[in-house]
Parts: structure tokens; sequence; C-alpha cells
């Protein structure tokens, strides 16, 4: 009786592996589609990429798509499935501060900016171009705040000076951040001297 079980299965195997390798095959297309800017096309191969289940490269490949075509709701709920399979990796908080800005979510760009500036602490790599692109985010941020504090009282579930303070957190963090990259600079060239 045990042959007649097992007689699927060298069959279920190459089906798995044709449905592997098509999986890649389309991620691969889809990749290249979203380099060359074709970001609809992408999104059909990406979409077939995920039959086969959960795929962090796919979902976050799939929600650049999604920002450029300017469909922010499902950037954003593409990006909350990529940060809860890796929550310490601060560029997709950014990229998902970027379509909550989008939609007009001030409070949830700045907290998504904030934890980005932490996440971007813990990493060896510090690089200028991003702190000024937080940077440069926050201050306008923080102008749109100012501008339209005396027609709101409040932007939703957050007061407007709730919302300035944590502002002011995340650029004070910012300053540290670099504070401390200066020094770690000058003490490796007094070490290297």
């Amino acid at each position: 009786m045990k042959w007649f079980v097992n007689l699927g299965f060298p069959f279920k195997n190459k089906v798995a592996v044709q449905n592997l390798e098509q999986d890649t095959a389309d991620l691969e297309k889809g990749k290249e589609l979203y380099l060359s800017s074709q970001f609809s096309e992408a999104l059909s191969y990406l979409d077939n990429a995920l039959n086969s289940g959960f795929n962090s490269t796919v979902y976050e490949l799939r929600a650049k798509c999604f920002q450029q075509l300017n469909y922010h709701y499902k950037a954003i709920d593409d990006f909350d499935k990529v940060i809860e399979d890796n929550p310490l990796e601060f560029s997709y908080y950014y990229s998902r501060a970027v379509s909550k800005n989008a939609i007009a979510d001030i409070t949830g760009q700045i907290e998504d900016l904030q934890n980005c500036i932490y996440y971007y602490k813990k990493n060896k790599n510090i690089e200028s171009r991003i702190l000024q692109n937080l940077e440069t985010d926050l201050i306008t941020a923080g102008n749109y705040i100012e501008s339209v504090k005396n027609t709101i009282t409040s932007v939703p579930n957050n007061s407007y000076l709730e919302i300035k303070n944590l502002i002011t957190e995340c650029l004070l963090q910012i300053k540290r951040i670099r504070l401390r990259t200066r020094r770690f600079k000058t003490q490796r060239l007094k070490s290297i001297s």
C-alpha cells in the first residue's frame, strides 16, 4: 500500500520546482521592469511572484512600484508587511513615511521618521545624505504644521504641540548622530596618526 501513497511524490516535487523557478523568473522580470521605470508592467510580474507565498523582496519592490504610480495606500500596506518581517531596517520606515506624507498622514510620517532615526543610529554605516533627507523631511513637515496651526486645533489623534515636540526631538537626535560621527572620525584620525 505504501507504493500507492508514494506514487504522487515525484510529480509534486517536480511541480514545486517548476513553480519556484517561475516565481523566481517573475521576480527577476519584475525587478528588471522596475529598474527601467515600467512600474505598471512590473506589478503584474511581482503579483505573480507572490503567488508562492510571502517574500519580503517582492513586497518591497511592489511597494516602490505603488509609490511611483501614486498608489500610496497600497504602498503603505506592502511596507507594513516588509517592516513586520524586518523591523530593524531603517530604510523601510523612511519609504513608508514618504507615502504617509503623500496621503497627508503627518502624524504617521513623523512617527516613521522617528523610527527611521532610531534604527539608523544602530546602523554601522552612517551616511550624511540620509541624515540630510531626514532633516529636510522633518523641517518640511514642521513648516506645514506651523502653516496650518491656526486653521486646525489638532491633526488626527495628535495635538499641534505633540507633533512639534516630536519633530524637535527627531531633529535633536539627528544633531546627536552627527556629533557622535564627528567625534568617532576625529578619534579614528588621532589613533592613525
